[in-house]
C-alpha cells in the first residue's frame, strides 16, 4: 500500500483524505493542532506544526513515504518542497514552493521573465512604504508578502492610510517585509492549473467576485468562464509564460489575475497548491475529473492522460456573518427541495453561541452554498438566492 502524506488536516484538507481513503493509499496527516477535524480520520497523525520542515523530513524518512501533498494553503507549501527535494518525489520543488510562498519573490522572478505584473516594492519600514506608496500612486496594494487567505492585504487611498495598512500587514508578515504594490483597475478573474512533466495540462480560468465590504477577499467562483471581453488565449498564454518563470512544472496551481480594459493581462499571485473558497469542488464538478483524485495520483508518481471537459456549470459563495459578535440564531427560509435540481450544497461551519467576524480575510467565511446548472449563469443565480436565504443572526460581543 502506497503511503501519502498530508500536510495539514483542518476543514480544507477533508477532501484529500477522502479520496486517499477511497482510492486505497495510507494516509499519513501533520498538524499542529491534535484536535483539528481530519486528525482522526488519517491512517496515521502526528502532532506536528505543517511549518516545521526538519521535523516533517524527519517523518517522511521514517515512514518512507510515496509522496506529500496540501491544498487550499500556502502555509505547508515550502515544508513540502522540501520534502520533494530531500526525497526525490515529485511535486513542486524547494525552490519553486519558496518563490510562490513569499510574494516578494514571485515578482521578481516574474519580472526576471518579463511577465507582466503590477510595479511593486519591497519595503522594510513605514518610511519606505509610505515613499513606496507615493512613487506608485493611489490606490496601491499594501500586503504581508508572506501569508495567505488574504490576510494583511489593504488597498491603500492616500497617504494618511499608508501607515494603518502597514501596520495590519506586519501582523502577518513572519519575514518582517512588506510588499506595496501597484492597484490594477480591471476585472479580476482566476485559474486553475495541472501540470505533469514540465506540460501544463489544465488551464481552467474562472470567475471571480470579491466581498462588498471593502476588504479585498474573494467569495465566491464559477465556471465556465463567461467575460467575453476578455481573450482567453491571452490570459492562457500569460498563465503559461507565468509557471515557466517560478517553475511550476508538477502539479497544481493556483492563479490570481487582472485584464484591464485595454486587455492587457497582469498576474497577482500565484499558489503552488489548489485554491480555496469551494474551488476543488467547483474544478471537480466543471472538469468531471476528481480534482483532489488527481493532485494525489500526481505525487505518487501516477501518469495522468488528458482527458476532455465534460462536466457541468457550477458556482459557489461562501456565507458570511453580517457583523462581528456572535451568533445567536440561523434561519433557512427556503425549501431544500425547491432547489434539488440544482444538486446544492449548503454547509454552516459555525454554531450557536460561536463568535464570528465579517470577511476580511478568508479564515472568517462560516460556511458555503455550491450550485451546478446548464448555464454559469444560472448557477450563479441560484448560489446567490439560497444564500440571501440564510440568516444569520449575530449580537454584538459584549
Amino acid at each position: 500500500m502506497k503511503k501519502l502524506m498530508i500536510v495539514g488536516t483542518g476543514y480544507g484538507q477533508l477532501p484529500l483524505i477522502d479520496v486517499c481513503k477511497r482510492l486505497g493509499y495510507y494516509s499519513i496527516g501533520i498538524d499542529f493542532n491534535k484536535d483539528s477535524l481530519g486528525a482522526n480520520l488519517v491512517d496515521k497523525f502526528y502532532h506536528v506544526d505543517v511549518k516545521d520542515t526538519p521535523s516533517v523530513l524527519t517523518i517522511a524518512r521514517s515512514e518512507n513515504i510515496d509522496g506529500i501533498v496540501t491544498m487550499q494553503s500556502d502555509l505547508p507549501v515550502p515544508t513540502i518542497g522540501m520534502v520533494n527535494q530531500e526525497l526525490g518525489l515529485i511535486g513542486v520543488s524547494y525552490e519553486t514552493a519558496m518563490i510562490c510562498s513569499n510574494k516578494d519573490q514571485t515578482r521578481v522572478a516574474l519580472a526576471k521573465h518579463g511577465v507582466t505584473q503590477p510595479e511593486f516594492f519591497t519595503v522594510h519600514n513605514s518610511k519606505e512604504a509610505e515613499n513606496a506608496a507615493e512613487n506608485i500612486g493611489y490606490p496601491c496594494i499594501i500586503k504581508a508578502p508572506d501569508s495567505s487567505g488574504s490576510r494583511g492585504v489593504t488597498k491603500v487611498n492616500a497617504l494618511s492610510d499608508v501607515q494603518t495598512a502597514y501596520q495590519e500587514a506586519c501582523k502577518y508578515s513572519r519575514s518582517g517585509k512588506i510588499l506595496v504594490e501597484q492597484f490594477i483597475e480591471g476585472i479580476e478573474i482566476g485559474a486553475q492549473t495541472f501540470s505533469q512533466d514540465g506540460e501544463c495540462l489544465y488551464c481552467l480560468i474562472h470567475n471571480d467576485t470579491l466581498c462588498n465590504n471593502g476588504f479585498m477577499v474573494p467569495n465566491g467562483h464559477s465556471y465556465p468562464f463567461n467575460q467575453v471581453s476578455i481573450d482567453e488565449k491571452a490570459v492562457q498564454d500569460r498563465i503559461a509564460q507565468a509557471l515557466k518563470a517560478v517553475g511550476l512544472l508538477n502539479g497544481p496551481a493556483n492563479i490570481d489575475l487582472i485584464v484591464t480594459v485595454d486587455g492587457d493581462v497582469h498576474i497577482i499571485e500565484i499558489g503552488a497548491r489548489v485554491g480555496a473558497t469551494c474551488l476543488p469542488e467547483l474544478t471537480s464538478i466543471y472538469t468531471g475529473l476528481s480534482w483532489e483524485e488527481l493532485v494525489i495520483e500526481n505525487a505518487l508518481a501516477n501518469k495522468h492522460e488528458l482527458r476532455d471537459i465534460r462536466g457541468r456549470a457550477c458556482a459557489a459563495y461562501v456565507l458570511e456573518a453580517p457583523r462581528d459578535g456572535v451568533l445567536d440564531a440561523l434561519v433557512y427560509n427556503y425549501e431544500f427541495n425547491d432547489y434539488s435540481a440544482y444538486n446544492p450544497i449548503v454547509e454552516v461551519t459555525v454554531q450557536i453561541g460561536d463568535k464570528v467576524s465579517l470577511l476580511r480575510k478568508g479564515t472568517d467565511r462560516i460556511g458555503r452554498v455550491v450550485t451546478e446548472a446548464e448555464t454559469v449563469e444560472e448557477a450563479e443565480k441560484i448560489a446567490l438566492e439560497i444564500k440571501s436565504k440564510i440568516e444569520f443572526v449575530v449580537s454584538n460581543n459584549e
